[in-house]
């Protein structure tokens, strides 16, 4: 952990105050903290981030990129990035999307498209074509519903009943836009559970 001043702590309390009117107190706890340690699993997905804000929702754990900058007047200046999205049911791991509607993978070998069945920032399940190489690590491409395609190297783990699923790396922007994208599906699915925060 970092030791911050009393008014820089109080600055990050108040990004994620929630409201005095929740009723629901296992759904509704929230927490913050700011380390400048994070877990080894976490590190590369969150780009290799030396400083982090960790918020607790409910089950999930928001670990967002915090960049200080200092400007002209000496003012301290926070900058949040797009959280990494931690499920801590089951075990800690990226928070799977798994009603996954109009996402796609480009299979290089064959040009076709491949549908995913759940995603995450470090993985996804597809449905495996029987034409699919399953065999090697490799480039391809990801295609978000809005149309976007997302470069990444997709590693084959384990295939059972024609479903496949695979270790996913993205890095730079397109590592952004993922991340970006899932940690707006989160908030859509458990919009109950941010009504009550501020950032």
């Amino acid at each position: 952990m970092t030791t911050l001043s009393n008014e820089e702590l109080a600055y990050f309390s108040d990004v994620f105050s929630p409201a005095d009117d929740c009723t629901d107190n296992t759904l509704s706890k929230h927490s913050l903290s700011v380390a400048t340690e994070v877990p080894q699993v976490l590190a590369h997905i969150l780009g290799n981030a030396k400083l982090t804000l960790l918020a607790e929702i409910s089950y999930y754990r928001l670990w967002f990129p915090l960049t200080l900058t200092i400007d002209d007047l000496g003012q301290f200046s926070p900058e949040l990035g797009i959280p990494e999205v931690i499920d801590m049911r089951g075990g800690e791991r990226s928070w799977r999307l798994d009603d996954v509607k109009n996402i796609k993978v480009i299979d290089h070998d064959t040009e076709k498209y491949v549908e995913v069945l759940s995603l995450s920032s470090s993985g996804m399940t597809i449905k495996v074509p029987q034409e699919l190489n399953t065999k090697m690590p490799r480039l391809t491409q990801l295609i978000l519903p809005n149309g976007v395609h997302l470069d990444m190297l997709f590693e084959p783990v384990r295939t059972e009943n024609g479903v496949m699923a695979a270790k996913i790396s993205a890095e730079g922007e397109s590592r952004e836009i993922l991340r970006q994208f899932l940690f707006s599906e989160h908030k859509a699915k458990y919009a109950h559970l941010y009504k009550n925060i501020n950032y």
